[in-house]
């Protein structure tokens, strides 16, 4: 059954209370569960726990109040949307009928917000609130995505009527001033942020192990070979293998997927975590490190748009060359033999998230954003 559910209301201040209390609808692309308490084996996003504030929301200190919209139709028809359009159209639609009751309405990815942009753009109307959208897929893949001129000129057609597009990823700010000139007037780069309760350090035995979170879309046959020219006993452990890719090289060991708790622990006891992803344009893999990150572990990853943004080479984390299997495996080699380096980095990282990357701080600006865009609204959309 489709999620759709308000939260309550977080406690104010005085000062706060003065602030008109927004209704947002948040839509995401993603399935939501009800649960009666939370479970910690489960990252947040997946489930909504009755009158207590969703995901990153239970941050602010804004007046705010959140209904969500998940990604699940009747009959399974997400999974054929999915499949065949690429996005969710029946609850889009439904978002675009229902964004009147809403100050504002906030869309997590293109699958749904695509679809309201597209309805808003087609139906300018000015009791239609003002509409934001979590920009994670670079609009249609970034500059190695669609190369067909209908969906391409469709996506410059929907955005048209967004007040605002939020990307985690500033290298995205550049790919806006050369395809979609429109979003880039009203792009905000707002760092992703990570939940510092959920994923801390703890104290724990350390296993002989480097760690890969993941398996969909990262470049794994890099990372084996660049291991493979490793002299160590070291192991290499990759989480969320399938049951069918099992890769079979020395020291090399394929774990299936894995829930948040067992993620937790497997990475708290590595030596550090590495992540081969590929540069593909859009935000891909940043919960991974992050989290890795908050539990105090150094992590190794591509210089690429998508990480830069979120680490000091040497000082919070470690860069390679994206395309060099031989800076990887040079890299592999001197973290496997600096373990002071590698705790210090670690530290630092931790450090990094609290003052940077925390959800709270990201909550609170994603706050800001929404009000200051309802403060404005006044003048309705009308094409730009």
């Amino acid at each position: 059954m489709a999620l759709e559910t308000q939260l309550n209301r977080p406690v104010m201040g005085p000062c706060e209370e003065e602030e008109k209390r927004l209704r947002v609808l948040f839509c995401v692309n993603w399935a939501v569960d009800r649960l009666s308490v939370a479970d910690s084996s489960r990252f947040s996003p997946g489930y909504i726990i009755p009158d207590q504030p969703y995901w990153f929301f239970k941050h602010m200190r804004h007046n705010i109040d959140v209904d969500v919209l998940d990604c699940r139709s009747f009959l399974g028809l997400e999974r054929i949307e999915r499949r065949w359009l690429h996005c969710y159209a029946f609850k889009g639609l439904l978002a675009w009928v229902r964004s009147r009751r809403y100050d504002v309405i906030l869309s997590h990815g293109g699958q749904m917000g695509l679809v309201i942009g597209l309805l808003q753009s087609l139906f300018p109307n000015a009791a239609h609130p003002p509409h934001v959208m979590f920009d994670v897929g670079s609009i249609s893949g970034g500059e190695k995505g669609t190369r067909n001129r209908l969906v391409y000129a469709g996506c410059r057609f929907a955005t048209r009527s967004l007040s605002a597009a939020i990307c985690h990823s500033s290298g995205q700010l550049e790919f806006y001033l050369n395809k979609y000139p429109d979003v880039a007037k009203i792009a905000h780069f707002i760092p992703l942020g990570v939940d510092t309760d959920e994923f801390k350090p703890e104290p724990c035995p350390q296993e002989d192990e480097i760690i890969c979170v993941g398996y969909s879309e990262l470049r794994i046959d890099q990372l084996v070979q660049a291991y493979a020219h490793l002299d160590t006993k070291t192991r290499l452990v990759i989480l969320g293998v399938p049951s069918d890719h099992n890769i079979q090289h020395p020291g090399v060991v394929c774990v299936p997927h894995v829930n948040i708790d067992e993620m937790r622990r497997r990475i708290r006891r590595a030596r550090f975590v590495v992540l081969p992803l590929p540069d593909l344009g859009f935000c891909i893999g940043q919960q991974r490190f992050l989290q890795s990150m908050a539990m105090g572990k150094a992590v190794l990853l591509p210089g690429i748009p998508t990480v830069v943004d979120y680490i000091r080479d040497g000082e919070t984390g470690f860069l390679y060359d994206v395309d060099s299997e031989q800076d990887l495996g040079d890299k592999l080699r001197t973290l496997l033999s600096s373990d002071e380096s590698v705790r210090r980095v670690g530290r630092a990282a931790r450090a990094a998230i609290e003052s940077e990357f925390s959800e709270a701080i990201m909550a609170d600006r994603v706050a800001g954003l929404l009000h200051k865009l309802v403060r404005n609204s006044s003048t309705p959309f009308s094409g730009r």
